[in-house]
């Protein structure tokens, strides 16, 4: 189970690595680009810390200018694999709270596939933004990263 999830998050940073070396290096105006990106890396550190059982630093919603989001994306995307490392992934479940004060239990296990699922699908939008500003985005599947 380790190396499975070692490859999804070593596959989750190569991502956002692709992905912030484009928006490093094609000016976009879309405001909502940089409100994803933003989101992304907050999602990142919130989950884990709640698998910590922290205190987010962050929250939701909070956006940052560019560098700053790149910066918290990279540095989370690689929290999660030292996490993933030398954390105890068959810890059964978790209790936490959402950003909304609400009390959940979710299996360690799930989350792990939600923070990567989560990356995946606000990166498709934001691919689909940069090609609405005639911005090729990068090829993010995961089977690209395979073949690299």
């Amino acid at each position: 189970m380790k190396e499975h999830y070692t490859r999804l998050f070593e596959y989750n940073l190569w991502a956002n690595n692709e992905f912030s070396e484009i928006l490093r290096a094609k000016p976009f105006d879309n405001s909502k680009i940089l409100k994803l990106i933003s989101h992304v890396a907050n999602a990142q550190a919130i989950w884990l810390s709640r698998i910590k059982d922290e205190t987010p630093g962050v929250g939701v919603w909070d956006e940052y200018d560019l560098k700053e989001a790149l910066e918290l994306l990279s540095s989370t995307s690689q929290d999660w694999l030292d996490f993933i490392y030398s954390g105890d992934l068959e810890q059964d479940s978790i209790n936490y709270k959402n950003s909304k004060g609400q009390s959940f239990e979710s299996r360690v296990t799930d989350i792990l596939t939600h923070v990567i699922n989560h990356g995946t699908h606000h990166r498709g939008q934001i691919a689909y933004m940069l090609r609405e500003e005639d911005i090729d985005p990068p090829a993010s599947d995961f089977i690209f990263y395979v073949r690299n």
